[in-house]
């Protein structure tokens, strides 16, 4: 579409629009070379305009199709086609759960993200107009299926150990605060002493199957563990982190 998009640049619609529009694309540096073109040139963009937008019209009836077909073509030469990462929502999702503990044998508190699932009982949001960029990336890695291929994930795990306030700042909650630890209907995992004072030197990430709850219930989620994300067996420390995060600066 470059020769129609180049019919319709700053020199056509000087000519198109008020003197002040032409005042700025003077100074813009820009000169009137519509007229100068010759009359072949101009029928060959009217026509070849005219040309993508009559094949435009099968797809824009399939984007206000209810039975919308993604990744498709609509003419034999494949000029004007649909396409969509994500065409289809599926009804279940694959989420990784954060969690942090003070003692090996708990209690383990999950980190809530502002946007992502998370805490079953949280009604889902409204992300708009822009995704937020740590929830959706968190999704991603998810989607990719290990920590190797999302190698960023190592520093976010390591400032959640030592509570850097950048990191907390992109969370709902701190769920260590006293206020925010316990809210959300998703209690603590493990034993319940050693959960004031001390420093957090566990971390890990699970693999949860989360689908919408079909109930009348409290909870829009339902979620069921599938496996451990990272790391494969056991827990992670701050030293391994760190370890980690050596290795992949070094390659």
């Amino acid at each position: 579409m470059l020769p129609a998009l180049y019919c319709f640049d700053d020199a056509f619609l000087s000519n198109l629009f008020s003197p002040g529009y032409r005042m700025s694309a003077a100074v813009a540096g820009y000169t009137n070379t519509f007229k100068n073109r010759s009359i072949p040139r101009t029928i060959t963009n009217i026509l070849f305009l005219a040309t993508i937008a009559k094949l435009s019209i099968p797809v824009v009836k399939n984007l206000l199709s209810k039975r919308q077909i993604m990744n498709g073509s609509f003419d034999r030469l494949q000029l004007v086609n649909t396409y969509g990462a994500f065409g289809r929502v599926a009804e279940e999702r694959e989420e990784l759960i954060v969690s942090s503990a003070r003692d090996v044998t708990g209690p383990w508190r999950e980190y809530q993200f502002r946007v992502k699932p998370g805490d079953v009982a949280r009604r889902p949001r409204w992300v708009s107009p822009y995704h937020h960029r740590l929830d959706w990336q968190m999704w991603i890695a998810a989607c990719l299926g290990s920590i190797e291929r999302s190698p960023w994930m190592y520093r976010f795990l390591w400032k959640l150990l030592r509570e850097d306030e950048g990191i907390l700042g992109l969370m709902e909650c701190n769920p260590w605060d006293d206020d925010d630890g316990r809210k959300g209907g998703i209690p603590d995992v493990g034993r319940d002493d050693n959960v004031d004072g001390g420093k957090l030197k566990y971390i890990r990430v699970e693999r949860y199957k989360y689908k919408f709850s079909e109930g009348n219930g409290k909870d829009y989620w339902v979620r069921e563990k599938i496996g451990n994300f990272f790391p494969r067996q056991g827990v992670c420390t701050e030293g391994i982190l760190e370890d980690m995060i050596a290795r992949h600066s070094r390659s």
